[in-house]
């Protein structure tokens, strides 16, 4: 590979630092080959995998491309070629005619296995480069419609079969490439890999007295899949305890565990609760996928009168900051996108989690223990004294806990944490009520942001409607905004027929000024702090939601199901604040 060559395409078509490539080339070996020397690239931060692939590209005067479209090949294709073939020399053909192959690859040099392909088959191919994932996941996209459907792995299930042989098997590298023949094992693979397709983060399966119903949630809202025979919700129980090392014997008792799989090449770390009913066993699966990469703040939908003061909250060296809501409403997600502004090289930054969501090398990540009594203020009191600059407590469940944090704010740390409350107000009455006394309130919290999840408005079939006057009313809307243009899903084979797809946060920011501390120290009422934070301009939950409701991201509907509680902000003020466009 003539890396001195593409270092130079590099330098004069891409912007790169030459001397930097220079030297990266004087430290590797003559012997090196193109994926190290690339991996060491990428690693020092020199460029990116995918300049680095289109300066290949223009190397060897080939098309780049990372967007397929709906792969075009030959009936049967994914029956005759492996897919661990695939992946281990990461090339996919996506298009055929006329006797030749578009194949998209990722070093052009190494085509052994498709070359001996197109000998055998007597044809030709027309390679494509493009960058690591793109391939991976256009061969998932290949092998995905080809993969057993849960309703036909239902039909294969035999109810006479001795299904607890299923104890000594080992569990398949991938479940999309598992061609285990046993019924069962391929019905829990087929569900599981369904709800990764679906991007589901949670899969229910219900007993029920003639049939188990299974359900995934998707974007916050449970959906029906499919139903299992009666007779072989045991099976299929013991299967999820097996991959989750649970006790099998034990039938009468909640049990707690969790499994690492690995779908699509993507790491799903799952945690299976189980519970007794009256009609058996009940499993919810927590689907965590590991492979996600972390947001940035400015992808949760802050909006900028949000983000621009929290930004500047956690810079500060000494404090805490709290994000709240209900759970399931983002708010790991947000601490981590937090502490990603922060400078993890200069900064020690230690999290305390139960469990820990997200795995992040350059962070202490203590798992919260009960059994052996690790408790969230015992992982805090030591990790005190392991000298942290920034510390995140997964929850503030008790008041040793606060009180704990309260202490590490007052000796000059900055602390995250999370509360469950309905509003940020909320959040002061909360800690208070804790035992936490209204100074120490007043003097270590320096923010609290409360957040929901919203359905977003499926981009498919998005459409302008005309909603009811009784739901402006409701959500506080005046004449100015009516003329205003409101959006809704109209429904299609992309979101489900269910008019969303995805999910979009709804935020409310409590800065704590002066004017707050003095309300703090003069009454805990949440109202009264509420009342105050409004008149310095506080942007509630469904002030935010109108926003958004303008912006076209959501309906109106979904604001008024997550903001119910959300007071009338007349009844909080003289005179109503403008809302903001």
């Amino acid at each position: 590979m003539p890396f001195t060559h593409v270092a130079q395409i590099l330098t004069t078509d891409f912007g790169v630092v030459s001397e930097k490539l220079e030297q990266l080339q004087a430290e590797m070996p003559a012997s090196t080959r193109w994926e190290d020397w690339k991996n060491a690239a990428i690693k020092q931060k020199l460029t990116t995998e995918t300049v680095l692939q289109q300066a290949l590209a223009r190397y060897y005067e080939l098309e780049y491309r990372d967007d397929f479209g709906v792969p075009q090949l030959p009936e049967g294709f994914a029956d005759k070629v492996s897919i661990r073939h695939l992946k281990n020399f990461v090339f996919c053909p996506f298009a055929y005619a006329d006797g030749i192959w578009q194949v998209a690859v990722e070093n052009p040099a190494r085509t052994d296995l498709l070359d001996d392909l197109c000998r055998t088959w007597g044809l030709r191919y027309q390679p494509v480069i493009s960058h690591h994932q793109a391939i991976i996941d256009l061969i998932n996209q290949v092998y995905d419609s080809t993969s057993a459907a849960t309703e036909e792995a239902v039909e294969n299930l035999d109810d006479q079969e001795n299904f607890e042989s299923i104890l000594g098997v080992e569990e398949p590298e991938d479940l999309l490439e598992a061609n285990d023949e046993e019924p069962i094992k391929r019905l829990v693979n087929s569900l599981l890999w369904q709800a990764a397709k679906d991007e589901a983060s949670d899969v229910h399966i219900d007993p029920s007295p003639k049939s188990t119903v299974v359900r995934y949630r998707i974007d916050g809202v449970l959906h029906q899949v499919t139903t299992l025979p009666r007779q072989v919700h045991v099976t299929v129980v013991n299967r999820v305890k097996v991959m989750s090392r649970l006790d099998i014997a034990q039938k009468g008792l909640p049990q707690d565990g969790r499994t690492m799989v690995l779908i699509a090449g993507k790491k799903i770390d799952i945690r299976v609760s189980t519970i007794p009913t009256v009609h058996g066993e009940k499993i919810v699966m927590r689907l965590l996928y590991q492979s996600s990469k972390l947001m940035r703040l400015n992808e949760l939908g802050l909006s900028e009168d949000i983000l621009k003061p929290f930004r500047t909250m956690i810079q500060k060296s000494g404090g805490i900051v709290l994000v709240t809501g209900p759970t399931g409403s983002g708010k790991t997600t947000t601490l981590y996108s937090s502490l990603g502004e922060i400078d993890s090289q200069a900064r020690n930054v230690i999290t305390i989690e139960d469990p820990v969501e997200y795995k992040i090398p350059s962070y202490s990540q203590i798992e919260v223990n009960s059994r052996l009594g690790l408790t969230f203020a015992r992982a805090l009191r030591s990790v005190l004294r392991q000298d942290p600059d920034v510390v995140m407590v997964g929850e503030m469940r008790d008041a040793e806990t606060a009180q704990i944090a309260i202490q590490a704010a007052l000796t000059g740390h900055l602390v995250f944490s999370t509360v469950h409350t309905n509003s940020a107000p909320a959040t002061i009455t909360r800690l208070i009520d804790m035992g936490v006394e209204p100074f120490l309130v007043s003097s270590t919290i320096i923010g609290v942001l409360a957040q929901r999840l919203v359905r977003q408005i499926c981009s498919s079939c998005k459409e302008p409607y005309e909603p009811h006057p009784e739901q402006l009313r409701e959500l506080g809307l005046g004449a100015s905004q009516v003329n205003a243009t409101f959006y809704r899903g109209r429904g299609c084979p992309a979101c489900r027929e269910t008019g969303y797809r995805g999910r979009l946060g709804l935020h409310e920011l409590l800065i704590m000024g002066d004017s707050i501390k003095d309300v703090i120290l003069k009454s805990s009422d949440a109202n009264e702090i509420k009342r105050a934070a409004l008149r310095h301009g506080l942007i509630t939950l469904r002030m935010d939601g109108i926003q958004k409701i303008r912006a076209g991201l959501t309906t109106l509907e979904e604001v008024l199901s997550i903001t119910v509680e959300d007071q009338a902000i007349e009844n909080l003020l003289p005179e109503s604040p403008s809302i903001p466009a």
